[in-house]
């Protein structure tokens, strides 16, 4: 958990704010935060469905929510990067130019070969969304480092991100970008052992 003086900018969308750098304090580490702890902190976000945040955006120019997909809907899909439509390789070069400007500038991060999608349901409306968190681009540099071929490291990502990892309550955090106001992509994955409807019905966080 971090504290840090934050400043509007010149990106209209409202969750958009400037960090002061220097400001930036640890306040406390993850791994002494509980999982309930760590849901209070998100649970706020969580939009009925997308849809439901579309409408906010519409109406009140929201940028910044939280879904959960329907349980069991979620598939994992692996496309070359060169064969993703258009408007993917857009918005991913945006994401990646983004990415590189906070990376160390003397170890240039490679353009991705892969492009990695979630093609899912949410609220009961079908949805495609390719992931643009980093996350899954580093689980695949990783997995090259333990498998041997391409096709086995596709295998157990599949493994990863369409059977264990929704298992743990898996949540998408959808933003918007400032040359895409409109546009919600997936730029973070959430999961946790808590269920937080569940703890919603008991109480626990009120």
């Amino acid at each position: 958990m971090v504290e840090m003086i934050i400043a509007k900018d010149s990106d209209p969308r409202p969750e958009s704010y400037h960090v002061i750098e220097d400001s930036i304090k640890l306040i406390e580490s993850g791994k002494i935060l509980s999982d309930q702890s760590k849901v209070q902190l998100w649970k706020p976000f969580i939009s009925s469905s997308l849809n439901a945040l579309h409408k906010d955006n519409k109406n009140t120019n929201k940028s910044l929510g939280i879904i959960k997909p329907d349980p069991g809907s979620i598939q994992f899909k692996v496309k070359l990067a060169d064969k993703s439509n258009a408007e993917d390789k857009k918005i991913a070069d945006l994401v990646y130019k983004q990415v590189s400007l906070i990376e160390d500038p003397l170890k240039p991060l490679a353009r991705p070969k892969y492009s990695f999608y979630y093609h899912y349901t949410c609220g009961g409306h079908p949805h495609k969304h390719q992931i643009h968190d980093w996350e899954v681009q580093a689980t695949f540099i990783n997995y090259k480092r333990h498998y041997k071929t391409e096709d086995e490291i596709i295998e157990k990502m599949t493994d990863m991100y369409q059977e264990i990892i929704p298992e743990r309550n898996l949540h998408l955090i959808m933003g918007t970008m400032k040359a895409h106001p409109q546009t919600f992509i997936v730029i973070g994955l959430l999961r946790t052992g808590l269920d937080p409807e569940e703890l919603s019905k008991q109480g626990v966080l009120f």
